[in-house]
């Protein structure tokens, strides 16, 4: 991998992207306390410590106990060929950690599903309160939608052509299950919240 290119700014906020989608979930519940950020932040880490979690109690011992390195359709397991970096620091050192599935890719896309899903639902709600939404509101609305799905396409993209630290499959399963997972985090989000208000 050229680490030049590595450097620059996109490529290095990709690589950090757990960490600020932390940070930021943080901030939130700093900014505004409320049961809605404090359930986004348990929600949104639980998501990042879950992709250790699946690579290494449960997709590592499968390949290791059918005795393959490759799969079918999945492909390879472990990271691709010296590939180095693949932390949130260009320090060069070889990575020994899992590859599937990518962590960057499942949060990215566990974020963006998120979002969107959430912009849809207040386009729904604005409309069944007759609040019509004018020609700006709907350019916005798909404007953002735009902007969510292109940041984490770059995401997945950069993890495999520019960092090397995945497989094209890796960032494919890592993207399905960060999608179900955004999803479930918008599903059971009111539950959830109604729950604590009720409790406490």
């Amino acid at each position: 991998m050229n680490t030049s290119k590595r450097n620059n700014l996109n490529p290095t906020l990709s690589r950090s992207t757990p960490v600020i989608f932390s940070y930021l979930s943080l901030l939130n519940c700093m900014i505004n306390p409320s049961y809605q950020s404090f359930y986004l932040f348990v929600a949104f880490n639980s998501i990042n410590l879950s992709n250790w979690i699946i690579k290494h109690l449960i997709v590592k011992p499968i390949y290791e106990h059918l005795g393959k390195k490759t799969l079918p359709i999945l492909g390879i397991g472990t990271r691709p060929l010296n590939a180095t970096s693949c932390g949130i620091f260009l320090d060069g050192s070889v990575s020994t950690s899992y590859g599937m599935p990518s962590g960057h890719s499942q949060i990215a896309w566990s974020v963006a599903i998120y979002f969107i899903l959430k912009i849809i639902k207040n386009w729904y709600n604005n409309d069944k309160e007759n609040k019509p939404i004018t020609i700006i509101g709907y350019i916005w609305i798909i404007l953002s939608c735009i902007i969510i799905l292109g940041i984490a396409t770059y995401i997945s993209y950069s993890r495999v052509y520019i960092e090397g630290c995945h497989t094209i499959q890796q960032v494919i399963i890592g993207g399905i299950l960060g999608s179900i997972m955004g999803f479930l985090v918008f599903f059971f989000e009111n539950p959830v919240i109604n729950l604590l208000s009720s409790i406490y």
